[in-house]
């Protein structure tokens, strides 16, 4: 006869390990959106300053861009799949400079 009680720790086991990988999931993409938002206003900034240096505009831009690709990429490894970026210009008005090259 097998023991239930075994089974049954087993499945809250799982269950817990499983909810930790949810949780940690949300942080991360709490922590992806948070960079996003944190490069875009340096690089709205950077390109609103009067006398902007074309170098600093262009480092602004590239940090923008690979905070955007890691957010695209941490919503795909979490399931969040989408056929375009209208998501990102909607809920951070990302412009079309940052998302040119994703």
């Amino acid at each position: 006869m097998r023991d239930h009680r075994f089974n049954r720790t087993r499945w809250e086991l799982h269950q817990s390990v499983l909810d930790e990988f949810t949780e940690e999931r949300g942080h991360t993409l709490g922590r992806a959106g948070r960079r996003l938002g944190e490069t875009l206003a340096a690089y709205r900034e950077v390109v609103e300053a009067e006398g902007s240096d074309p170098a600093e505009v262009a480092a602004a831009l590239t940090r923008a861009r690979d905070a955007a690709w890691a957010l695209v990429v941490q919503r795909e490894c979490a399931g969040f799949r989408s056929a375009d970026l209208n998501w990102m210009r909607e809920h951070w008005q990302v412009p079309d400079e940052v998302l040119r090259l994703i």
